[in-house]
């Protein structure tokens, strides 16, 4: 009997509280849980920020440097081959100078093949690399905008299926991201001076 009389006294205590309830407090209730997260989108702070643009023009220099020497042993290998087609040519060499030809050929493609292979490793290990950093960036942005605006979370779009653009913060977190990018640049300078 003392359960559900208790129950019942929940019950009228919570309904009394809904009824006494304002349709500004209700409001102001609304605005606050609006308050406690936001979302960033990830591509635009990679996109617009200092850091953003200049690890990306970093990774497509590494890429270009990359594709350039990958590019004489193609050509290097494309001559060679070249001369493999070109029945004049291989009539004029003895066969001992047609066998080395060959064995520098096999030997050329496989070095090729090992040096793309290697290009395609560091190429996957500097996008983790710049990944990992905008990552950092982005986390210590929204950690700031998050405690200066009382959030209690951010989120990045990627896990959110959909959302009020109103939420979307990006802009903000560039901004921090960018005098965070401007501080570390500063930072070197400062201490090679003293």
């Amino acid at each position: 009997m003392k359960k559900l009389f208790k129950v019942i006294l929940q019950t009228v205590a919570l309904s009394l509280a809904l009824v006494m309830m304002t349709p500004q407090t209700i409001e102001a209730a609304d605005a606050k849980a609006n308050q406690s997260f936001r979302i960033v989108n990830f591509k635009t702070c990679v996109e617009k920020s200092k850091l953003g643009k200049q690890e990306q023009a970093s990774f497509e220099a590494l890429k270009k440097q990359m594709e350039t020497m990958l590019g004489e042993k193609e050509k290097t290998l494309n001559d060679m081959a070249d001369k493999f087609n070109d029945p004049d040519y291989l009539d004029s060499l003895s066969p001992e100078a047609e066998t080395e030809l060959k064995r520098k050929f096999r030997a050329l493609s496989q070095e090729a093949s090992e040096q793309q292979s290697q290009y395609y490793q560091a190429l996957q290990q500097a996008n983790i690399k710049v990944l990992d950093k905008l990552a950092d960036y982005i986390t210590s942005a929204s950690e700031t905008v998050a405690k200066k605006n009382a959030y209690n979370a951010v989120l990045n779009d990627d896990g959110t299926y959909y959302y009020d653009k109103e939420l979307d913060i990006s802009d903000e977190i560039v901004k921090i991201m960018d005098e965070l990018f401007d501080k570390e640049a500063k930072e070197p300078k400062t201490k090679a001076a003293a």
